[in-house]
């Protein structure tokens, strides 16, 4: 199925308390899960299909959507993820890119084509792009790479130093409870480059930043078929 921008919306991720696996220990509830350690033997995280060739199981890093009540065996642990829907954004840019080296030699002039191999890292950026919420704690975080934050509650008054780190966020391509239906999801954590907040003399005031992808947490995106007793 085609897709179009009210389909999806971007969400921040918090994470919850890790749910360790034993004889007895269920998945709490469905949703999305990091997953922190896996079983050797017996483990409750579903296989892969034997059926893909290129594929394989789940690891520790990955991430998936875990069913209620789904056993976990002693050495699972999973990490629960809350998504909470990022109220200052409008749209949601991406791109990716990849380099390619030449190796072409005299052995391929009779071919009269250059000769090329792609490298094996691909970088992935873009910008989101909103408005400025003076209630919106995301747009607090992002402000707190460059700047100082200094809240006053009326009570306390915190200073908050500039501090730099990975935001953790999914986007929703396309969500959807009808069974049979595919959703498909994007866990893209990101370190931020920069950002923008203008303030124009009428009309909203813009509040963008541009983002690279952060390998290092196994970003993905997934695709999910949704079975019956499926609450999104």
């Amino acid at each position: 199925m085609k897709t179009t921008g009210k389909d999806g919306f971007l969400y921040e991720i918090k994470f919850g308390e890790t749910v360790v696996g034993s004889p007895g220990v269920v998945v709490p509830k469905d949703g999305w899960y990091k997953i922190l350690s896996k079983a050797t033997e017996s483990s409750g995280i579903p296989g892969s299909d034997p059926g893909k060739k290129r594929g394989r199981s789940l690891k520790a890093g990955d991430f998936y959507y875990a069913k209620k009540d789904q056993e976990l065996a002693a050495g699972d642990s999973l990490i629960p993820w809350t998504l909470k829907k990022v109220s200052f954004t409008t749209d949601v840019s991406a791109s990716a890119q990849g380099q390619v080296f030449d190796v072409t030699t005299q052995a391929d002039v009779e071919s009269g084509v250059r000769a090329f191999v792609a490298s094996v890292f691909k970088d992935r950026s873009g910008t989101i792009n909103g408005q400025v919420d003076v209630d919106s704690i995301e747009q607090r975080y992002l402000i707190n790479e460059f700047n100082a934050v200094i809240t006053d509650d009326g009570t306390y008054i915190t200073y908050e130093p500039a501090k730099t780190g990975t935001h953790h966020f999914m986007l929703s391509r396309r969500e959807t409870i009808m069974e049979g239906e595919v959703e498909a999801w994007e866990y893209f954590p990101v370190v931020i480059e920069s950002f923008q907040t203008d303030k124009p003399i009428e009309g909203v005031c813009p509040f963008n930043f541009n983002y690279r992808v952060d390998g290092t947490h196994n970003p993905g995106i997934y695709y999910r078929t949704v079975i019956e007793g499926d609450a999104t």
